[in-house]
């Protein structure tokens, strides 16, 4: 990436007023499911300490999330060379102080807050309620708010399961990361240039492996020259694929949407979720709920698989034109083998060494029941069948 990267000042209406393009460092990071952060670094000036003060907003010419200056440190080493260190995190942390809740009852008569829809509109719903139509106090409206993207349609489906959500007291962040996280799906608020608006919106990302034919591929591998300064790390200690969920009404076993129930012996990594707070007499709306818990403790013991490198600066593929943060693209690694990953985040660095991109890609590939990515870890070549052909698996 040939362009330097720019910060802006904004004013009240999220307007740029002023321009910062020299610094000593920033590191700005974008992420799908989880708070942006910045750290701005400059050389200490009476100008700059008056207008980087907590709570005033930036933007940055490569992305359209907001930050906010939270903290800013004037420091002097022992050569009397004093710096300004300003840093935050992105806009999203505004739903860290907002209820998700549906009434001001209290938690006697109305303990949750239980929404039943798809993953994706729950997490609208809570977000709307909340924020753009001020169900608990017309003082939790954000301004300048709008519902929906700006950027492409998305290719990658949304879930479309119809589950119930029940929400005990925590905020509207926590509400909706955790339905994200459960369910792959990504949240953000962003910014439409200087027109005083926000969209928020709930989003899967876009399918650029290999392995579709809708949009060019993207595939990152250190043979093709477009990663460099890699770092992989693969990892099962938390691994679970069978929870059983215990409750004063019963007691179900829940398996994730990609594990075979049929899953037995060595490969077999039961999870023990205990739900008293479940008493529903209707055993259909229990195993519901029931399922649904166990799901939701699955969602935390997966797999662990990351990848992370330095974008080269000659690379054939640009972020914000090729791929976006939540895409799924293809990662080769030194070994040959191949994985879908989602891009999770996107870390901007600009110091005395230019400009570079770094960005994380996490593990997502779905692992059919059957094919050949779900046989046990572990498998052994020469113990599979003889009648096993590798052209008779499905893919």
């Amino acid at each position: 990436m040939d362009d330097g990267l720019e910060i802006y000042i904004l004013d009240s209406f999220l307007r740029r007023v002023q321009v910062i393009d020299v610094f000593q460092s920033l590191i700005w990071t974008d992420r799908k499911r989880d708070l942006g952060d910045f750290q701005l670094v400059l050389n200490t000036s009476v100008k700059d300490k008056r207008r980087f003060i907590p709570g005033v907003r930036l933007a940055m010419n490569k992305s359209m999330r907001v930050m906010t200056v939270e903290t800013v440190e004037d420091h002097t080493d022992s050569q009397g060379v004093s710096t300004l260190t300003i840093s935050g995190r992105s806009f999203e942390t505004i739903l860290d102080s907002r209820l998700a809740r549906g009434a001001m009852t209290d938690l006697v008569t109305e303990p949750k807050w239980i929404l039943t829809g798809t993953p994706g509109d729950i997490a609208r719903q809570i977000f709307h309620d909340i924020c753009v139509t001020g169900t608990l106090d017309v003082g939790d409206i954000l301004p300048y708010m709008n519902e929906g993207s700006i950027l492409p349609a998305d290719t990658i489906p949304e879930p479309a399961d119809t589950i119930t959500f029940e929400i005990e007291p925590a905020t509207v962040y926590a509400a909706i990361k955790t339905l994200c996280d459960q369910y792959n799906m990504g949240f953000r608020i962003l910014r439409n240039y200087d027109m005083s608006q926000l969209y928020f919106d709930i989003y899967m990302g876009s399918d650029r492996t290999s392995s579709q034919t809708d949009l060019p591929a993207v595939i990152f591998s250190p043979d093709l020259d477009n990663l460099q300064n890699v770092s992989e790390l693969t990892s099962i200690a938390l691994y679970k694929n069978v929870a059983y969920v215990f409750s004063p009404v019963g007691f179900i076993v829940v398996y994730p949407l990609d594990v075979d129930p049929d899953i037995a012996g060595f490969e077999r990594q039961v999870l023990f979720v205990k739900a008293d707070d479940i008493t529903d007499t209707d055993p259909d709306v229990a195993i519901d709920k029931m399922t649904q818990r166990g799901l939701q403790e699955l969602s935390k013991a997966r797999r662990i698989s990351a990848f992370d490198g330095e974008m080269n600066q000659r690379s054939q593929y640009q972020e914000g034109v090729d791929y976006y943060l939540g895409d799924l693209v293809e990662q080769r690694n030194s070994t040959g083998a191949t994985d879908q990953m989602e891009i999770t985040e996107l870390i901007y660095v600009h110091d005395k060494e230019g400009v570079r991109i770094y960005p994380t890609l996490s593990l997502y590939t779905f692992i059919a029941p059957g094919t050949w990515a779900a046989q046990p870890i572990g498998l052994v070549w020469e113990d599979v069948d003889d009648s096993i052909h590798w052209a008779d698996e499905p893919a």
